[in-house]
């Protein structure tokens, strides 16, 4: 799908709710969406930041004479 840019006419497209939620020609637009990961992405993750946060402490524990 090609991508185009939306011109001054079609500027009206565009409405608000009383509460302040963005409407194009009537549809809700999207604004947010979920992440909902998996329990091995999870795991990997929380492994993948214990280890840079390992990375990142070890040189200033060596310097420190403590490792």
């Amino acid at each position: 799908m090609a991508l185009r840019a939306i011109s001054i006419d079609e500027m009206d497209g565009f409405q608000l709710d009383d509460a302040n939620q963005l409407y194009w020609r009537g549809q809700t637009v999207v604004l947010e969406q979920r992440l909902k990961l998996e329990l091995y992405q999870i795991v990997l993750a929380t492994i993948g930041a214990f280890g840079a946060l390992l990375a990142g402490v070890h040189p200033f524990l060596v310097s420190l004479g403590i490792l």
